[in-house]
């Protein structure tokens, strides 16, 4: 009897431990698979490691000429079921781990580089997760990684996310117009260009972001009637990137405003501020029909949250909550062409290097950009 325990004992334990081995083997395939990954320190040698300078961007410039309109909707639903082009755009993310940041390079290359690997990985996320009606629902709890953080990509010396690319590796680079190209597949995002970007035209397609996104209604108008000033909260968000104040804001993207609005902006001083909702529902050129329904809730948020806002601010910060400002009496055209992008920028990084802060991502928090909802 004592033996056939022994033995029923033993059989339990080994039945344990297969169990064990087993569910540890899981949880570690449902981690990868929960951090999809492109590249690592193994992918390649350095020997054959390149420069930002020699990364081609081609292949993604054919994808998104292919599935990409002039108003930067994405036909997800045709390249989703195309995966010959789904297996291009792997390869290509894959290619960008072959980069060696310790070569010499421009920093327009590398600017475009990163921008392009942004961008590229978020469409890949939305074509892994496809059909969705929202980036905000590829979050780790409905999906089986959270786009923003999990999806990663080698970069020749650590895993970054599209955070972290955002965050630790564009913005401490000082230039705000990268928040006119960097799309996380809203329609509350600026356009998505239908080609990539590279270092030689970098410059002048920043320069046509910026204009195209100032003349969308959608992302910024004025009201002459309430004297009101209306921008996309993208402004607000990344606020340290563009000026201290309102005024600082308006000043520093003046050169990129309408010319209507930058005339009636020279001859009026007391105006009001105010973000416009943002539209998080999927920048879809042919969504099927349950897309669409499932976007509703995403548009009224966009159409609602201006008017709620105030009242939020009211419940998190109390009476002293406001939405708008009063700018200086800088009102001649002349005053704001000399404080418009150049010196708005320059003005930004001086501020830095006073305050002591070497990385702004580190003082700046998050946007909702880069919060689950």
């Amino acid at each position: 009897m004592t033996h056939f325990l022994s033995a029923r004992t033993i059989r339990s334990f080994s039945l344990l431990i297969v169990v064990l081995v087993v569910g540890f083997n899981f949880c570690n395939e449902t981690l990868a698979q929960s951090q999809p990954r492109f590249g690592g320190p193994e992918s390649s040698s350095p020997i054959n490691r390149l420069s930002y300078e020699d990364i081609s961007h081609a292949p993604l410039d054919a994808l998104l000429h292919r599935y990409v309109d002039c108003n930067g909707m994405v036909c997800y639903s045709r390249w989703r079921g195309r995966s010959r082009d789904v297996h291009a755009l792997e390869a290509y993310l894959h290619g960008l781990t072959r980069v060696n940041a310790g070569l010499p390079a421009r920093r327009e290359a590398k600017m475009a580089f990163y921008i392009n690997a942004y961008n590229a990985m978020t469409l890949w996320g939305i074509l892994h997760e496809y059909p969705v009606a929202s980036i905000q629902r590829i979050d780790g709890k409905r999906t089986q990684f959270a786009i923003f953080d999990d999806l990663q990509l080698w970069d020749g010396a650590s895993y970054r996310s599209l955070n972290g690319i955002e965050n630790d590796v564009l913005r401490p680079l000082g230039d705000p117009r990268i928040h006119f190209a960097l799309v996380c597949a809203a329609r509350g995002c600026p356009r998505l260009r239908n080609r990539a970007y590279t270092a030689d035209a970098l410059h002048w397609q920043l320069d046509d972001n910026a204009r195209e996104f100032f003349s969308s209604h959608a992302r910024f108008h004025i009201s002459r009637i309430t004297r009101t000033v209306q921008m996309s909260p993208i402004l607000e968000w990344y606020r340290d990137d563009f000026g201290q104040t309102d005024h600082d804001v308006v000043a520093t993207v003046f050169a990129y405003l309408p010319q209507r609005d930058r005339l009636w902006l020279s001859q009026h001083c007391n105006w009001k501020f105010k973000y416009l909702g943002y539209d998080w529902s999927l920048n879809d050129q042919c969504p099927a029909v349950g897309v669409k329904l499932a976007a509703i809730p995403y548009r009224a948020y966009s159409i609602a949250s201006p008017a709620l806002k105030p009242f939020m601010d009211m419940m998190s910060h109390g009476d002293d909550a406001s939405q708008t400002t009063t700018p200086s009496d800088r009102c001649d055209a002349v005053a704001w062409e000399d404080t418009g992008w150049a010196h708005g920028v320059e003005a930004i990084r001086t501020r830095r290097l006073q305050d002591g802060h070497g990385s702004r991502a580190a003082r700046v928090p998050l946007s909702p950009i880069g919060k689950r909802d």
